[in-house]
This record gives C-alpha cells, sequence and structure tokens, in this order.
C-alpha cells in the first residue's frame, strides 16, 4: 500500500523549470526542523510567485519523504547532472538554513543526506 502511495505520488508530480525545482529543493530543506521561518519563504518567494510557492508547499506536505527525495533525484540529469551545479544547489540550500540564523542539528543531517543523495 505504501509503495502505491510513493508511485503514484512520484508518477503524478509536476514537471518543474528551474526556479520551481529549486523552490521546491528549498521548501524541502527549510521544512527539516518542521518550521519555515520569514526569512526561509521570503528567499524562496525571491525566485517564484506565492501561488507556485503553496502548489509545491502543498506537494511536498503532501508526500512522503521518500517521494521527496525521488523527486529531487528525478530532476538530477536536468538541473544538476554536473559536480559543479550540485555544489551550486548545495550551497543555495546552505544559505537556506542559514537564512533564520540557526543551522540546526537537524538541518546539518539533511544536509549531509542531500549531499549524498544528490
Amino acid at each position: 500500500m505504501l509503495q502505491e502511495k510513493i508511485n503514484s505520488s512520484f508518477d503524478t508530480h509536476p514537471k518543474w523549470n528551474n526556479k520551481e525545482f529549486c523552490a521546491f529543493l528549498l521548501l524541502y530543506s527549510a521544512l527539516a526542523d518542521k518550521i519555515i521561518t520569514a526569512e526561509e519563504k521570503a528567499m524562496v518567494l525571491a525566485n517564484v510567485d506565492e501561488k507556485i510557492y503553496d502548489d509545491i508547499l502543498k506537494e511536498i506536505k503532501s508526500n512522503t519523504d521518500d517521494v521527496n527525495r525521488k523527486i529531487l533525484l528525478s530532476y538530477q540529469g536536468l538541473y544538476f547532472p554536473t559536480l559543479a551545479q550540485k555544489k551550486e544547489l548545495l550551497h543555495m540550500v546552505k544559505k537556506e538554513f542559514y537564512a533564520d540564523m540557526d543551522f540546526s542539528e537537524v538541518e546539518m543531517e539533511l544536509y549531509e543526506t542531500l549531499k549524498t543523495i544528490m
């Protein structure tokens, strides 16, 4: 049953442009500590409008963590196929974590996971 939900969610996720994908990555990262601060939200909204922000946030919250990670990986060949592009995305995530001046232990763990899976 869970595998069906994972496959179903993964197969039907929206196809995002680069800015939308980055918004997904930043929102997924911001939710590591279960709270999106005003600073974190502002970083995302610098690239996408409020509707896209809300749609992507809804997508993340409706998926399991496994599905969200599979979605990240599904964009690997498109938006971060090279080591330099991967480093750029990870730098963006780190800036998101520091947006609220608190790089928490949970965020550090997610950052290390993202380094591994991306």
